[in-house]
């Protein structure tokens, strides 16, 4: 029983170029029945397939260009910026002494007002804001 050869023509990726070989008969209805069914999967892929130009609607209704979908919060520049700064702060936070730590601890984290802190320690509310604004402005020095 003789077999035929046929001939395919593969991209020999050593020489970066197609070459025709020889194959017998099942081989090569292998090759293109799968190459047959990729054509398939295409298809039937590109039939699914909304063009880009059809996208319609969005918030206002104009053609959509993902804006609305983008996030800000995820936003990765933002976040190495964002953590970069509190690494900063708490650096700076640390070099001030206890009773100006106390202070912004009280002011920012605990919620008390400066009338509060000023009652507390015995001085006006005028001290305590100035202290604040002096604790503010060498923070911000610290940061830049």
């Amino acid at each position: 029983m003789s077999q035929e050869n046929y001939m395919l023509s593969v991209y020999n990726t050593i020489t970066g170029q197609f070459e025709d070989i020889t194959v017998s008969e099942a081989i090569y209805n292998g090759c293109r029945r799968s190459g047959w069914a990729v054509k398939r999967k295409d298809d039937r892929f590109h039939e699914n397939e909304i063009p880009f130009s059809d996208l319609k609607g969005g918030l206002d209704g104009a053609y959509e260009n993902f804006d609305e979908f983008r996030s800000e919060e995820g936003n990765p520049a933002d976040l190495a910026v964002q953590q970069l700064t509190l690494h900063q702060l708490r650096i700076a936070l640390g070099s001030l002494d206890k009773p100006d730590q106390e202070l912004l601890l009280d002011l920012f984290e605990r919620g008390k007002t400066e009338r509060e802190i000023a009652a507390a320690q015995g001085v006006s509310q005028v001290a305590i804001h100035k202290r604040k604004q002096r604790l503010i402005k060498k923070l911000k020095i610290f940061l830049e």
